[in-house]
């Protein structure tokens, strides 16, 4: 083993040479001086005043924090730190309102990356759903062709009535009344189908976008 920078104790045990002591105590001494310097730091404070210009203080004016200030070290002026403005609640509201588009928009893109691998896939894809909904939109429109014309059959019983000088039975316009309301019914489903085909022609154009820029916008989702 290397004696030189070791000496023997009276009980024959070693401990550090002169030269080591030295080099630690320089060391604790710079590292002493380090943590007085950082703890003797200072920081001011810098914001604009009410004329638009800036101010430097070891304190701020509690009436000024809202609007943003910056922290800067007392003795370089380096800036450290900036503090931004407190949002008011509109503000507050939007900003979520932007996340909340961004994480959609982001949802959307990977779910396009994950089922499609070119734009032609989406082409595909848009003219097998538009076509299962053509027909739903084709049915609809049956069953609302033969309800108009039952109650075209309804009525004309409910005339012959009439010109014969007889009221018009209670189940006659019970029928009358119960085909009015299938025929409306049947002519807001055919409405909201044919909505879906336009919703749905718009969801694939906006995954072409998307697929292609490779990029998402949360502007294309706005205009929703």
């Amino acid at each position: 083993m290397n004696q030189t920078n070791r000496i023997a104790t009276p009980a024959g045990q070693n401990c550090p040479s002169r030269f080591v002591v030295r080099h630690l105590a320089a060391f604790l001494i710079v590292s002493g001086l380090l943590v007085a310097q950082i703890a003797s730091a200072q920081v001011v404070y810098r914001w604009t005043n009410a004329d638009g210009k800036p101010e430097v203080s070891h304190s701020i004016p509690a009436d000024v924090v809202h609007k943003g200030y910056e922290i800067l070290d007392g003795n370089t002026m380096n800036r450290l730190k900036v503090v931004p403005p407190q949002m008011t609640d509109g503000e507050y509201t939007e900003q979520l309102a932007r996340e909340k588009a961004q994480a959609e928009c982001q949802r959307t893109l990977n779910r396009i990356y994950s089922r499609y691998e070119k734009l032609e896939d989406i082409d595909d894809a848009e003219v097998s759903a538009l076509r299962k909904l053509d027909v739903r939109v084709s049915n609809a429109q049956q069953d609302l062709t033969r309800a108009k014309r039952e109650l075209a059959k309804l009525e004309s019983s409910a005339a012959s009535q009439e010109r014969q000088g007889k009221t018009v039975s209670k189940a006659l316009l019970a029928e009358l009344t119960s085909a009015n309301s299938q025929i409306a019914t049947l002519e807001r489903e055919l409405g909201q189908r044919k909505q879906g085909r336009e919703d749905m022609q718009h969801d694939f154009e906006l995954e072409r976008l998307m697929f292609n820029a490779n990029d998402c916008n949360v502007e294309h989702l706005a205009r929703r």
